[in-house]
């Protein structure tokens, strides 16, 4: 019996050191949690994150970001746009080019020109549209008091052979939408290891900084392609399939595809979604 015991309070003192573990930088975020629930939709957002790895002030964004998804789950989207200065490339120090033309084409239809900033479904809070950090939660909370109009499904399979990623996304219309609509697909990557400037860290260069939800490519154009959703009824579906030859230099278990369909007349995001490469 004195043994059991003793065995006993052994297995409680490992079991508490174990769950004391420390998570320590560099500030590691909660990926985009991706959501495959096929049969309830729920409104979604997306943050169009401005940054760049020179801009010091951005990691306070990324854990911006990071807290969101941690309170509103997979309600909340992601995407990371480098651009502009503080994005540009600076060896040796700052090896890494996250610009895409994609990223870069959307900076400037917007005239991002304050780092970090960003977007909140596209649509303006308080009479702005473009926020700092500390604004998402508030124009968030807003957004999800809506019922969602749209719902959306995202299927990935990747074809070795050829190397390419096929994508089907499949839209559900929930509420009657007489604007002229598009949809628009890009693929993010989490998890890249490259260095990052952090006023808030000494030294303020880290190394070896853990960057998510990076923007890697559009894969139907920067601006998507028009869907005719205003032609259809409540109840209807719209499938659209797309194909994309993949970059090996992104890592395929750190993918994901986000779709969205977006107001054509004044850019807001109806909705959105994300799911990971298979």
């Amino acid at each position: 019996m004195k043994a059991l015991i003793k065995l006993f309070y052994l297995a409680n003192i490992i079991i508490f050191f174990a769950s004391c573990d420390k998570v320590e930088p560099p500030y590691k975020q909660t990926p985009n949690n991706i959501n495959n629930d096929t049969t309830t939709y729920v409104q979604k957002v997306l943050i169009e994150d401005f940054t760049g790895h020179r801009c010091g002030n951005c990691p306070r964004a990324h854990e911006k970001i990071n807290e969101l998804i941690n309170t509103f789950g997979n309600k909340i989207i992601a995407l990371a746009i480098h651009s502009g200065f503080f994005a540009e490339p600076l060896p040796p120090n700052y090896p890494t080019d996250f610009r895409t033309d994609e990223g870069n084409e959307i900076s400037t239809a917007f005239g991002i020109t304050v780092y970090p900033s960003g977007m909140v479904n596209r649509k303006s809070y308080n009479g702005n549209l473009i926020l700092s950090y500390d604004a998402w939660a508030e124009a968030i909370n807003v957004i999800l008091q809506n019922k969602p109009k749209l719902g959306i499904k995202i299927q990935n399979t990747f074809n070795t052979s050829t190397n390419t990623l096929n994508t089907t996304v499949e839209i559900k219309i929930l509420e009657n939408i007489s604007s002229i609509t598009k949809l628009a697909l890009f693929v993010a990557e989490d998890s890249i290891i490259a260095p990052q400037t952090d006023y808030e860290s000494n030294p303020t260069l880290i190394p070896n900084y853990v960057h998510m939800h990076v923007l890697r490519k559009s894969i139907n154009g920067t601006w998507g392609q028009e869907i005719p959703i205003n032609t259809k009824n409540v109840g209807d579906t719209i499938k659209r399939q797309f194909s994309l030859n993949w970059n090996n230099q992104w890592v395929l278990k750190n993918s994901y595809v986000i779709a969205y369909v977006y107001d054509a007349s004044n850019n807001e995001i109806i909705q959105v979604e994300s799911n990971n490469l298979k």
